[in-house]
């Protein structure tokens, strides 16, 4: 998640806060003393140099090198990792620093009773608007909100790390409180001591590349130790809302208006280490981790249900149960105890088959404690368990599939192909492909062999629907209920998803989600979806399905295809239309966010985000991405985790109940095409057009040692090809490290220029947009933020790892223009002098980090010189990239983001 980009008005007047600037000083203090400990008064001396250095070149010459460049250029091996470890350590510091603060400003505001973007603050809008309570009934009922976790992009930082990382921010938390004693004080600090020397010593990034498995560990790991009892706290937050705003009512039944579900050892697009057998390993740890957690708050409840029958009866139910369990003569009086033991056995030998069976003894529990005077035992622990059978099962959360349209493509050629059906599928024009695959879809014939003999890719394709199958049989329906295809392009690409569907048994039982990535497929999904809601065999499966579709748009392969004004302007208009098309067809549309942390990647404030889309576009479904490093930032705190759950239900009550939309009138509508269509020209000129740039991208980045960075399972491209087989994580994720940022802002510049430049009043309009339309006011701001994260000096001396002048000098000159005409035009629009004179806080932020991340920026740029003239290999060679890799991370930290 770039740095900031939900925290923008959370963070308060740091310039007149002082506790902010204390936890840092002590921080920074703390994190000194260890490098003194660790390597003496010079190492420490040496960073303090270093960085008095980058504070002086930010002063006088922030677009030269200064005497930076000349201290870190002849600095040896030992010393360079000193500073790397130095300033990398800072910023996670920093970083809990900041989280602190935001902490600090959100209690003070809810304290105060005026929390912004909160379930309350939703609740009483609605309320105030007319809003009865069957009608808030309804608008529940509608709303199913998922957020899906996925391993990519990758978090930097090992898992190890973060953990640490919580200590010393949960240790920080208690010493704000204020109340300790001088030798809590004294051991409070000795304890956070311990955990900084300990990340001084710990190895940053990983030794070796992390199996699906380890992230499926990193997943489960943020499910069950925050994110189910955030969840929770949710419901408890949204029933006080509720009983607060409508008092003569009875919400004590909630639907299930908020849940979660993963790709993390689901999503084979592109990873060839995500096989059948994975992801059923997968699912049986995610059963696992759940079974373990029940048991911990089973055997608590156990030691806490002390009722005895001398005092307080129990349902008759219940007793039946106890006796058939243990006996009549060997029941003893604490029914409640016994029977949590019971239910305990049950877990821990497996008995359960499905979370219901577990749940419906916990209700037996509750439903007796009800009966006979237990109201506050029945609505505590018990109660929070009962909520998180109801919500994660005994599979923690459903896995999505997601496998490329064209490897299934492929897979339907070589099988048609091999059963004499049809020469060349993939030959057919896309009417031939519908009318055969309908036909396929009817016929009763079985289409897999037992043993199959194809290709590799095809019997991949075959292993992935048989264990769908497979997983329904052992784990239940609930575990795998979607199944995506990315790279989407045409009806049949859904079509052969069903077909293969229908092969294995499962056509009734899971959606089918086709994935709109590129523009193209962006402004074709409506006429696509128009076609399978017209498709005989399609209409089946809907009905199936309850006439509910699941449609996924992609914010990152749209980005790197045409910029960012063209990718956000034909999602919008995607999203409207395939609403209307929905509506049309009596179709209930489920949108599928395909969001990245990066502003690139669709990142931004979720609540934002969710309140820029079309109106009406929203109809109570709604699936969003968490990826990666936004799960470690949004989970490893609880307050934050709970601000940003809070954030989604906000906007997704107010969305729903279309109560906070701001329409497009049709000029600004023709306008958005407009700058559309120039700043993809823009954007494509660079990217795609100018000759050299791809070599031009791989010698002024760092995206060549990315590749070799072992923070992910999946490679860097696809398949094997050129740029367009690279994905836009690390497209985005080697902008990120140069500090050029180009796929958030290049093109943006041109297009507003040359707008205001054909149309005398047109500077007035776009004001009047950013005023009054949430979608173009999002846009903007957007882009303002990682135009001041862009930093046009750093991004030079990168560009001088270019060793053609001439193809450095005509691409970068290009950069640096385009960026002065971007920040130009966005002041022009917000009415600044300055980029975020609106949020002194975020450049304060902003401003704060540079003396830290500009020294690692100019050591990666020293270190990949070093790199580069060396043998791949070679001692030295593998020593350098190692350090080089160490910077990765460190800028990493430094801007809260990697792609």
């Amino acid at each position: 998640m770039a740095y900031g980009a939900d925290t923008t008005s959370e963070l308060s007047a740091v310039t007149t806060d002082s506790a902010l600037r204390a936890d840092i000083r002590h921080l920074g203090g703390l994190l000194g003393d260890i490098i003194r400990e660790q390597h003496g008064d010079d190492a420490f001396n040496l960073v303090e140099d270093v960085r008095a250095r980058a504070k002086d070149r930010r002063k006088t010459d922030p677009n030269g090198v200064g005497t930076l460049l000349l201290a870190i250029e002849n600095l040896d091996t030992q010393r360079l990792r000193v500073l790397i470890k130095a300033f990398s350590n800072y910023f996670q510091l920093i970083n809990i620093a900041e989280d602190l603060q935001r902490i600090r400003v959100l209690r003070q505001r809810e304290a105060d009773g005026r929390l912004d973007e909160s379930i309350a603050s939703a609740v009483l809008t609605l309320r105030e608007s007319g809003m009865m309570a069957a009608e808030m009934r309804a608008l529940l009922n509608e709303i199913r909100i998922r957020l899906v976790m996925t391993a990519h992009p990758s978090e930097a930082k090992r898992k190890e790390v973060l953990i640490k990382l919580q200590h010393v921010a949960s240790m920080l938390a208690r010493a704000d409180l204020g109340d300790l004693l001088p030798r809590e004080d004294r051991q409070l600090e000795a304890a956070i001591c311990e955990e900084i020397e300990e990340l001084w010593q710990t190895r940053p990034t990983r030794s070796s590349r992390p199996s699906v498995m380890d992230e499926v560990d990193f997943g489960v790991h943020f499910l069950t130790t925050e994110i189910m009892d955030r969840t929770i706290d949710i419901y408890d937050d949204l029933l006080f809302s509720l009983e607060t705003a409508y008092p003569d009512e009875d919400w004590s039944n909630l639907p299930p208006v908020l849940g979660n579900a993963s790709w993390i050892g689901g999503d084979r697009d592109g990873n060839p280490n995500v096989t059948a057998d994975v992801t059923l390993e997968t699912l049986r740890t995610m059963r696992e981790a759940a079974r373990e957690m029940y048991l911990d708050e089973v055997k608590l409840l156990e030691t806490h249900f002390t009722q005895s029958l001398d005092e307080v009866r129990v349902s008759s139910a219940l007793m039946d149960r106890v006796q058939a369990a243990f006996g009549y003569d060997r029941a003893g009086d604490e029914i409640y105890a016994l029977f949590m033991r019971e239910i305990h056995r049950q877990l821990k030998e497996d008995k359960y088959l499905s979370g219901d069976e577990f749940l419906a003894d916990l209700l037996l529990v509750q439903r007796s404690l009800l009966e006979n005077k237990g109201y506050f035992v029945a609505n505590g622990m018990l109660r929070r368990l009962i909520l998180k059978v109801r919500l994660f099962g005994l599979h923690l959360a459903p896995l999505d599939i997601r496998e490329d349209a064209r490897l299934q493509r492929a897979a339907v050629d070589e099988l048609f192909r091999s059963y004499g059906v049809c020469e060349s599928f993939n030959a057919l024009d896309e009417t031939e492909k519908q009318a055969l695959l309908t036909r396929e879809i009817q016929n009763s014939r079985p289409l897999f062999p037992l043993a199959p003999a194809f290709s590799d890719t095809t019997n991949r394709i075959i292993a992935t629907w048989r264990m769908v199958a497979r997983a329904h049989r052992l784990y239940g329906k609930a575990v795998i209920d979607s199944v995506i295809a990315s790279m989407t392009m045409s009806p049949s690409d859904v079509l052969i998803m069903l077909m293969f569907a229908c092969e294995v048994g499962v056509w009734r039982d899971v959606d089918l989600v086709p994935l709109f990535e590129t523009i193209d497929d962006l402004k074709d999904a409506p006429e696509i979806m128009l076609t399978l809601f017209t498709n005989p065999e399609y209409r089946k499966h809907l009905e199936a399905r309850g006439q509910r579709q699941q449609i996924m748009l992609g914010y990152s392969d749209s980005n790197k295809d045409g910029g960012y004004f063209s990718s956000n302007w034909n999602l919008y208009l995607a999203q409207q239309s395939l609403s209307e098309v929905c509506v049309e067809h009596g179709v209930r549309l489920e949108l599928f966010h395909g969001r990245g942390g990066s502003i690139g990647r669709g990142g931004g404030p979720a609540n934002r985000s969710i309140l820029s889309q079309p109106p009406r576009s929203l109809h109570g479904r709604l699936k969003i991405t968490e990826q990666g490093e936004v799960i470690a930032y949004r989970y490893s705190n609880a307050d934050i985790a709970r601000r940003h759950l809070q954030q989604v239900m906000n906007a997704v009550l107010l969305a729903t109940a279309n109560r906070s939309f701001s329409e497009a009138q049709p000029e600004w509508r023709e306008v958005m095409n407009t700058l559309s269509v120039t700043s993809q020209n823009a954007y494509r000129d660079l990217v795609y057009e100018t000759p050299g740039f791809e070599s031009y991208w791989q010698q002024s980045t760092p995206i060549n040692e990315l590749a070799r960075m072992p923070i992910g399972s999946r490679p860097a491209k696809r398949s094997k090809g050129g740029f367009e087989s690279v994905r836009a994580i690390p497209w985005i994720f080697s902008w990120m490290q140069s500090r050029a940022i180009i796929p958030s802002w290049f093109g943006v510049g041109s297009a507003l220029e040359t707008f205001c430049s054909a149309a005398p009043d047109g500077l007035d309009v776009l004001r009047k947009m950013f005023r009054e339309w949430r979608f173009f006011r999002a846009l903007v701001e957007n882009v303002e933020l990682d135009l001041a994260k862009a930093d046009m000096g750093i991004a030079g001396l990168y560009a001088s790892l270019v060793t053609d002048d001439t193809l450095r000098e005509h691409i970068f000159s290009q950069v640096k223009s385009e960026h002065a005409r971007a920040c130009d035009y966005i002041c022009r629009i917000t009415g600044e002098s300055t980029l975020l004179e609106r949020s002194p806080v975020m450049q304060i932020s902003i401003d704060r980090r540079n003396p830290y991340v500009d020294p690692l920026n100019f050591i990666q740029v020293v270190l990949l010189k070093r790199v580069r003239m060396l043998s791949p290999g070679t001692a030295e060679h593998e020593t350098l990239l190692d350090l080089a890799l160490a910077t990765i991370n460190g800028i990493a930290a430094g801007m809260k983001t990697t792609g």
